[in-house]
C-alpha cells in the first residue's frame, strides 16, 4: 500500500521517492524470498562450488541490493530453480522411495551374508 505525503521539494523529494521505491521493492523482494524459505527458513548451510561467471552473476544481484547477501541470493536462485522444476522432482520423489527400499534389502542381504555361522539373526 503506498502512502501519500508531501515533503521537501525538487531533490529531496526525489530522493525520497527513490527511498519509498526501493523499500517497496525490498518488501515485494522478500516476499518473493519467503516462497522458498518458508518452514525451516534457511538453518541449512551447504558449501558449493561455482564458476566464475555464476559468482560474477550473484555478485552483481547483491551489489545492485536486491539480495543483502550472496547467501540470500544463493537461496532464491536454488529455490526458483527447484520450483521451476517440481514436476520433475515429484516424478523422482516416488523413484527415490523405492530406491531407499531396495537399498535397505540389498543392506539386510549383505548382512546376512557376512554374519558367522551360527550367529543369532540380529547379532
Amino acid at each position: 500500500m503506498k502512502k501519500s505525503f508531501e515533503i521537501g521539494s525538487g531533490r529531496l523529494r526525489a530522493k525520497i521517492g527513490v527511498i519509498a521505491a526501493k523499500n517497496e521493492g525490498k518488501d515485494l523482494l522478500k516476499d518473493l524470498l519467503g516462497q522458498f524459505t518458508r518452514g525451516e527458513g534457511r538453518g541449512n548451510v551447504v558449501m558449493v562450488r561455482m564458476s566464475d561467471d555464476a559468482l560474477s552473476r550473484i555478485d552483481q544481484l547483491v551489489e545492485a541490493d536486491i539480495f543483502s547477501s550472496r547467501s540470500e541470493c544463493a537461496a532464491f536462485l536454488i529455490g526458483a530453480g527447484i520450483d521451476s522444476r517440481k514436476e520433475l522432482f515429484d516424478r523422482l520423489s516416488a523413484h527415490s522411495q523405492e530406491i531407499r527400499r531396495l537399498k535397505e534389502q540389498i543392506h539386510q542381504v549383505a548382512l546376512d551374508a557376512l554374519r558367522p555361522k551360527g550367529a543369532p539373526p540380529n547379532a
